[in-house]
């Protein structure tokens, strides 16, 4: 039975990796877009019996599971330690890979949470290096890894990103969509628990020839078009 679930689990991730036109775009760039980024990019260097976030790639909800096995077809060959667990919680998938986890701390300033692991490893919390993705490509392969993760439609085809506790990850965002002259963007901060970051905007014919890329392999459903207009007449 394990075999065999291994076996649909590699069939799924193979053919979610099918729709993904990938080509034009960096992977590298698009992997960072894609991350959780809750809080900033948590990270312990040190791991006793817990290692939550030790060689911690990301963590996904249970809903998102084809989005994590998409970033294993495409990292697993040349990460020979990459592996996935799944405890079942509704945040329950979570990656680690020593290799890819360096590469990707590459891309983050870290300091000390405040936090810590039950058993007392410091959690480190690291916020984008923007000055990372020198090239328009890299800048547009992020933009569309957030879009996979963070963004959406709605019903009347109006885009924007939703983006929860992560202001480097937000203004990033922002500041691709006016660098590749996207009109009406727009940023409303919420400030509840979580503090949510909305973004709207009408992408430009780059940003929506890169956004077109991933829009299909997305498991969303459209929102409410109402629902976001009186989500960003909200005051800041």
């Amino acid at each position: 039975m394990k075999g065999l679930l291994s076996l649909l689990l590699l069939a799924y991730s193979g053919f979610a990796l099918c729709q993904l036109n990938f080509s034009g775009t960096e992977k590298q760039s698009f992997l960072i877009g894609t991350l959780d980024d809750y809080n900033g990019h948590q990270q312990t260097v040190t791991a006793t019996t817990d290692s939550t976030y030790f060689q911690f790639v990301d963590v996904y909800n249970q809903d998102q599971k084809y989005i994590a096995l998409m970033i294993d077809s495409l990292f697993k060959n040349e990460n020979n330690d990459f592996h996935m667990t799944n405890n079942g919680a509704p945040k329950g998938f979570r990656l680690y890979s020593k290799s890819l986890s360096t590469k990707i701390n590459s891309f983050y300033n870290f300091s000390p949470s405040g936090n810590s692991t039950v058993f007392h490893d410091t959690i480190y919390t690291g916020l984008i290096k923007q000055e990372k993705f020198l090239t328009k490509l890299e800048k547009l392969s992020f933009l569309a890894g957030a879009f996979l993760r963070n963004g959406g439609k709605t019903n009347t085809n109006d885009y924007f990103f939703t983006i929860p506790n992560s202001t480097s990850k937000a203004k990033f965002c922002v500041d691709i969509l006016n660098e590749f002259n996207c009109l009406e963007v727009k940023q409303v901060i919420l400030n509840n628990i979580p503090v949510g970051n909305w973004i709207t905007f009408k992408p430009s014919e780059r940003i929506l020839s890169m956004i077109k890329k991933v829009e299909n392999i997305k498991k969303d459903k459209p929102f409410p078009s109402a629902a976001l207009t009186y989500i960003m007449t909200k005051m800041n």
